[in-house]
């Protein structure tokens, strides 16, 4: 071999070198840019896990949350409902009391009446008593006697 075979024979062992060196650096700067990105891949699934089960402890909470909404709106319902009814119990005893009050002062004017009726009554035979011992010459006694 000639001298401009060895060294283009050198030259190629050199560049065969540097490219395999090249490519044996690139290799390990992909294996470590692959392991980096692997890393992040995992880092970001098991945040994107977390993610998932905070999404469904949220749907859970508000699953939760509406269905003690219901029972809720079901309470309120009933005690409407019981309102009305307390309501209504009332406004019938207001009209038995009314009607009671109304019967009791009739009752009251008709004793008032027949009071009065009887005073007169009184009154009259009082007045006929003294009518008549004014006749007789019975005594008469005042209200200072």
């Amino acid at each position: 071999m000639s001298t401009l075979a060895r060294n283009i024979s050198s030259w190629l062992v050199v560049v065969v070198v540097v490219a395999a060196s090249g490519t044996v650096g690139t290799t390990v700067a992909f294996q470590d840019s692959a392991q980096d990105i692997q890393t992040k891949n995992d880092a970001l699934r098991a945040e994107n896990e977390e993610l998932r089960e905070q999404l469904n402890e949220s749907r859970e909470n508000r699953r939760a949350a509406q269905n003690r909404n219901e029972e809720l709106e079901k309470q309120l319902e009933t005690r409407n409902e019981d309102v009305d009814a307390l309501v209504s119990e009332l406004e019938k005893k207001e009209q038995l009391l009314n009607a009671s009050r109304t019967r009791l002062a009739e009752s009251q004017e008709s004793q008032a009446g027949m009071s009065r009726s009887e005073m007169e009554k009184r009154l009259d035979y009082l007045c006929a008593q003294r009518e008549n011992r004014d006749r007789f010459g019975c005594r008469q006694f005042g209200p200072d006697e």
